[in-house]
């Protein structure tokens, strides 16, 4: 998926984010953008390579919680989150696999590494069991998918 059809999905779901913001203070994007030398600084501390387009969603849409994924900031957030960094180094220390976003149950989702470059696709990491699937082709097919779920289970539900 590109980013201007992720774009044109997401519309919506940022409408209706700013909406619900204003009227309940509550945050369906937290909006934690960071520069394109904030991510390559931490490609190189932590020698992998991040794919093209979740580089690009981070630059425009950020990280935190978009809709109903929460993805693990570039940048440190002091007491709110763990960075991505910390993280993987926690959790893959071999990179073997990047982690981007908590399942909520010591699961992941993110990237498998081959050669120091993550690929494209997005996989469910299972901590417990070594038979990790994958889930999207990519990281923008991902977040349509999982993070704006209500979003298209209710354009779907108003079609019929």
């Amino acid at each position: 998926m590109e980013l201007t059809e992720f774009e044109a999905l997401a519309e919506p779901f940022c409408r209706e984010a700013a909406a619900r913001q204003a009227r309940y203070g509550f945050n369906l994007i937290e909006g934690l953008t960071v520069t394109a030398d904030e991510i390559a600084a931490v490609e190189r501390a932590m020698a992998v390579t991040l794919p093209d387009r979740y580089k690009a969603f981070l630059t425009r849409f950020g990280a935190g919680m978009f809709g109903f994924v929460e993805l693990f900031p570039i940048v440190p957030v002091p007491g709110r989150y763990d960075d991505l960094r910390t993280v993987n180094d926690r959790e893959f220390p071999d990179r073997s696999f990047v982690v981007v976003a908590p399942v909520g149950t010591g699961d992941h989702w993110g990237f498998p590494v081959v050669a120091g470059r993550c690929q494209e696709q997005v996989w469910f990491h299972y901590h417990d069991v070594d038979d990790d699937e994958p889930v999207a082709a990519d990281f923008l097919e991902f977040l349509a998918e999982q993070g704006l779920k209500s979003c298209s289970d209710r354009a779907l539900e108003r079609r019929d």
